[in-house]
């Protein structure tokens, strides 16, 4: 399909929906705003008490409370807001699939104590994995700062030069790898909400797998919403444009992943309503 195709699709999937999809984008900017303003306010309490705070990586690395307060956004971060995430992301695929989606928010309440362990372990690993190969990129991006800046006053010998250089082609190498990699992983959180009881290191591989020689539609699908970045600067387009790029991608998704498109959660749901009831 292409990006005309697929964004044509998403429209149709929005028919009617618009109304919800918005609702569901206005909670999820309230709960980030939310969180930013506890920031805030965390900064104003502690610049009232004399504390010293900063949104620096130096004060959040280099300080008791610097690390204190980065294990507590860490734990926000795995606890909170994946299993929204995960929650929302789950509503979403209800909508695109024209299902009630009030089912499977009285389905994943009452199974919160499953379903954010698993949401959290799966944001958790992913995470990991995309730092472990970022980890190359960090010791050349600090190749590239020790013999171009901080080595800057001595005298450059022909090794220094050489392994500053090789530090920049190797960061711009490994740049591209990165990128790639992520794009591989795309799929997880999808393959994860269509089949709640699979394995994240299973869902990992099979998005890997998937997204062989796809990697430059998603990124066409993705430089094509790079238009719509001024309308963004007015805010309200936001509650707009993030349906549409959600319905888009869930297009791309089911398009890519073809017959491994299952939904296990209708089954799940409907077993379920038999137990309670």
């Amino acid at each position: 399909m292409t990006n005309k195709q697929i964004k044509q699709k998403a429209m149709e999937h929005l028919g009617g929906k618009w109304g919800t999809c918005i609702a569901l984008t206005v909670f999820k900017v309230a709960f980030v705003s939310a969180f930013l303003c506890a920031d805030v306010l965390i900064f104003l309490l502690f610049k009232d008490f004399g504390i010293e705070y900063g949104f620096t990586p130096a004060f959040f690395l280099g300080s008791d409370t610097g690390r204190f307060l980065t294990v507590v956004h860490v734990i926000i971060l795995l606890f909170i807001f994946s299993p929204e995430n995960y929650i929302l992301r789950r509503l979403y695929l209800d909508l695109f699939q024209n299902r009630n989606f009030i089912e499977t928010r009285r389905f994943l309440q009452y199974n919160s104590r499953k379903v954010q362990p698993k949401a959290a372990a799966a944001t958790a690993l992913i995470i990991m994995l995309k730092f472990f190969a970022a980890v190359p990129l960090m010791i050349s991006c600090y190749g590239i700062w020790y013999w171009g800046f901080h080595r800057a006053g001595d005298s450059l010998t022909t090794a220094s030069l050489f392994i500053f250089m090789l530090s920049i082609g190797f960061s711009l190498v490994w740049v591209g790898v990165l990128i790639h990699y992520s794009i591989s992983l795309s799929l997880t959180k999808y393959i994860m909400c269509l089949n709640p009881r699979a394995n994240v290191f299973d869902a990992c591989d099979l998005s890997v797998r998937l997204m062989d020689g796809q990697h430059t539609r998603y990124l066409s699908l993705l430089l094509s919403f790079f238009k719509y970045i001024p309308l963004l600067l007015t805010f309200y387009p936001l509650f707009m444009l993030m349906p549409y790029f959600r319905m888009s991608f869930m297009v791309f998704a089911e398009d890519v992943m073809g017959s491994y498109w299952q939904d296990k959660y209708p089954a799940m749901i409907k077993r379920w309503n038999k137990y309670v009831r």
